[in-house]
């Protein structure tokens, strides 16, 4: 495995995992073990520390913002709501498009897809599974669809 950027989302615990700026996967500290998740294999492997460089966090912001405890992919979230079961919020005060919370898993014409963070629009136009709280759960939830 060649050396990938982890940055930090949950510190000591849950990392976003990068190759030249490209998130290819995610890193989870669990049982006193790191587990690197591969968005481009879809699969879990147990892996050393070392094989990643820790990027610091040193923003001077939070790490990124949660709504009713579903992640999102921004530090700062704008008019959080509760539309129809779905946690939504804005990316920036000004803006009028929403976005669902969390992992989500989506039926496209081409099968189900897996997404983070996806516009509320594109939930209301496609059928869905989810929230989720992380990948795990809304791959093994979309397998169960498939």
């Amino acid at each position: 495995m060649s050396k990938y950027t982890a940055k930090s989302v949950i510190e000591n615990n849950f990392w976003i995992v990068e190759e030249r700026g490209t998130k290819v996967g995610t890193l989870r500290y669990t049982d006193e073990q790191y587990v690197f998740y591969d968005n481009r294999t879809k699969e879990s492997s147990v892996v050393s520390i070392e094989d990643f460089n820790l990027a610091s966090n040193n923003t001077g912001s939070q790490s990124n913002a949660s709504v009713y405890s579903y992640p999102t992919n921004t530090d700062t979230v704008y008019d959080v709501d509760l539309l129809d079961n779905v946690p939504v919020f804005k990316k920036t005060a000004s803006s009028a498009v929403y976005f669902a919370a969390g992992y989500w898993g989506i039926l496209f014409p081409m099968g189900w897809r897996p997404s983070f963070c996806p516009k509320l629009d594109t939930l209301k136009n496609y059928k869905y599974i989810g929230p989720f709280k992380n990948e795990d759960d809304m791959y093994l939830s979309i397998k169960r669809n498939s």
